[in-house]
């Protein structure tokens, strides 16, 4: 399989071009999404979690500027990088290594903490090595490996995010693109010792429930300003994509872990 067919079909998957679903009415989403017990995104609730220790995550090649492709898919804004070297994650109780696909974001965040939503979410996805790309991953359970983080609206803005923030507008209809130079450690917090484990699934059609999520406790502050540029992208109508995130799922008997870790060394 050559590598173009397979970064386009790793693009249906996790970011669907499809114009078959939206937002608005995620009452109407595939059957799939309706009946799965095990779906995402949840609220996050420290009364009712786990507590466990772990061993540190380790992630490498993270911690360079890349050139990365950033579209706009109709649904969200997602940066792919172009690296020689694969971008792996292992530790933190991970069950495999797993080689990063893909980030995209939401506006407002997915997962909610103790019912309340942060501005912004980004989903940094993953597949198990085990497997030869995402798209044979995605059919088994522990297949994929999402890193969520969490960002709040503070009074300064985020100078990591001046790269995509700064870039929006050259994407904002759908299916435009363009290339930008990331560093994608630094959208994450400084430290990555406490995060909130579940198994789950994606957040869009087909909700696949194949995921090993990873949410991380340490927010990131951006500001106001750099939230609301997100919400000037178009959907595939043509329309302010002002908000999309799913809404919250039942847990139904799930058990999620708070995990504390030692100090990680990416």
């Amino acid at each position: 399989m050559s590598n173009k067919l397979i970064v386009s079909l790793i693009a249906i998957i996790f970011a669907p071009m499809s114009h078959g679903w939206n937002y608005k009415e995620q009452d109407k989403w595939p059957e799939a999404c309706q009946g799965a017990i095990a779906q995402s995104p949840i609220d996050l609730d420290e009364s009712h979690m786990v507590k466990l220790a772990m061993n540190p995550f380790m992630l490498r090649n993270w911690d360079e500027e890349y050139n990365a492709t950033m579209t706009n898919n109709g649904h969200t804004i997602l940066v792919e990088l172009a690296s020689r070297q694969p971008l792996a994650i292992t530790g933190g109780g991970l069950p495999g290594q797993y080689k990063l696909v893909q980030f995209h974001f939401h506006w407002g965040a997915e997962h909610t903490v103790e019912g309340k939503r942060k501005a912004l979410e980004s989903h940094f996805v993953a597949h198990n090595t085990r497997y030869r790309s995402a798209v044979e991953a995605q059919k088994y359970r522990n297949g994929l490996a999402v890193i969520a983080v969490l960002y709040d609206e503070a009074d300064r803005q985020n100078d990591e995010f001046n790269p995509i923030v700064e870039n929006l507008q050259k994407i904002r209809k759908t299916k435009q693109k363009t290339v930008i130079k990331i560093n994608p450690l630094k959208l994450l917090p400084k430290e990555l010792t406490t995060f909130y484990r579940y198994f789950g699934s994606l957040t869009t059609p087909d909700c696949n429930d194949v995921v090993v999520w990873t949410v991380l406790s340490n927010v990131v502050p951006i500001s106001r300003d750099q939230v609301k540029k997100f919400a000037t992208i178009e959907d595939h109508e043509g329309k302010k994509l002002f908000r999309n995130y799913r809404f919250v799922q039942p847990l139904n008997g799930r058990t999620v872990f708070e995990i504390h870790t030692d100090e990680c060394p990416c």
